[in-house]
């Protein structure tokens, strides 16, 4: 009886010490994401969020090559206003990311629909380039965003994210078309 009180109060301890750990951890997490530097640490006149249907319009296929914003033709544009650009901010540093995981699965084929630019004197001085088909982020520097974020973000600035290019062309066109009309 005595060797079973003891086996149960080591147990216990150490189920007590693993929960004590646990909440440190979160609880550093949770400093750290609040002691993050802010993304948008530089200077911009204006910054738009926009959609396009072929992104090979703008970009040549150099994704490596800066963008050329006199080519954007096919695009669904949003002028980001300081809410916005926040929340921007908190996405792109970390601050936003809570428990989101980005167990998806990444391609090759990287063509990025969803875009982010800051411009400075109408010159792109910053860019976020996303592609929800392959999962993947190219920026002008590194961001701490999941791909979640970046649904959410869109989603909620009207530009709305589909994993399919058919169902994107199909929507975006869409909305070219009741554009011209009006």
């Amino acid at each position: 009886m005595k060797r079973l009180f003891i086996i149960l109060t080591v147990f216990l301890l150490l189920i007590g010490c693993k929960k004590d750990q646990s909440k440190t951890e979160v609880n550093s997490n949770v400093i750290k994401n609040k002691n993050r530097k802010d993304y948008i640490d530089f200077k911009y006149d204006k910054a738009i969020a926009f959609a396009s249907v072929n992104p090979m319009d703008y970009f040549d296929g150099n994704f490596d090559k800066e963008l050329d914003v006199k080519k954007f033709k096919d695009t669904i544009n949003r002028n980001l206003d300081l809410n916005q650009i926040k929340d921007l901010n908190d996405i792109l540093s970390g601050k936003k990311n809570g428990d989101l995981s980005d167990s998806a699965i990444s391609a090759d084929c990287f063509y990025p629909r969803h875009n982010i630019i800051f411009l400075k004197d109408e010159k792109i001085v910053n860019y976020i380039s996303v592609c929800f088909e392959c999962n993947q982020i190219k920026s002008s520097k590194p961001t701490f965003a999941k791909m979640q974020n970046f649904v959410d973000f869109f989603n909620s600035i009207n530009l709305k994210m589909f994993p399919n290019p058919i169902e994107h062309k199909e929507y975006y066109d869409s909305l070219k078309f009741i554009n011209n009309k009006h």
